[in-house]
This record gives structure tokens, C-alpha cells and sequence, in this order.
């Protein structure tokens, strides 16, 4: 009876060694770059890194270079199927690193003027 082996925790990243992948960070970024290499605490190297930022019906890839990540700073990495890749520009509009970054301060500047614009008019009961 052959048993495979299976490779639990930081190990299970063997397989997605030099392949191209896809890290959520835990402050909701998410960076795209070939894996080079790791550690038993999940660090990890990527090369030709970009923060990938989408913003209503666009997105836009920031070049990182080079880029280590904490291994308690990643939720989830996966592999990228480069057949599914192809399929992101068919669904949204791809710009420039500087659109991209003007789209997403934009976004901020318009979520907390809704948060003020909340605070400001909810009614206030004097006799509470």
C-alpha cells in the first residue's frame, strides 16, 4: 500500500515554489509575484512583485520588486492559473499604477466623507 506524503503547515508551500501566486495580506492587500522561497514561519520571497489594487471597474498593478512578507501578516496565498489570468481584463478595465493610486485615494476620500456625513445627521434625542 503506497502512502504519499503530506506536508503540513509552512511545508505545504513546496508545491508553489517558483510558480506564480496571489498573497492576501491581513491590512486587505494583495500582491502578485513568483514565489522564490519560504521558511518553517511562513515567510516569504516574492520576485517581480506587484500590489494589485481594484477599484470599482478597474484595476491597476503597482510594482514592488522584490517583496518579503511576514508569515503572520499572510491570510491566504494561492497559486494563479496563468489560463484564468487572461480573464481579469475581459471583466475589468486595466490602468495605469498612477490611475490607480488617484482611483483608490478617491475611494478613501468618498467613504469617509459618508462616514462624517453619517455622523453628522443622525438625530439626536435630547430627551433620551
Amino acid at each position: 500500500m503506497a502512502s504519499e506524503l503530506k506536508l503540513y503547515g509552512a511545508s505545504s508551500l513546496v508545491d508553489q515554489l517558483d510558480k506564480q501566486v496571489v498573497v492576501c495580506l491581513r491590512d486587505g492587500r494583495n500582491i502578485v509575484g513568483w514565489l522564490r522561497s519560504f521558511d518553517q514561519f511562513a515567510n516569504i520571497v516574492l520576485e517581480d512583485a506587484v500590489e494589485r489594487i481594484v477599484v470599482a471597474e478597474t484595476f491597476g498593478d503597482v510594482p514592488q520588486g522584490i517583496f518579503v512578507i511576514r508569515g503572520e501578516n499572510v491570510m491566504i496565498l494561492g497559486e494563479i492559473d496563468p489560463s484564468k489570468e487572461s480573464l481579469i481584463t475581459q471583466r475589468l478595465q486595466q490602468v495605469s499604477a498612477d490611475e490607480i493610486k488617484r482611483a483608490l485615494q478617491a475611494q478613501k476620500e468618498d467613504k469617509k466623507a459618508f462616514q462624517r456625513k453619517e455622523k453628522l445627521e443622525w438625530p439626536i434625542q435630547e430627551d433620551f
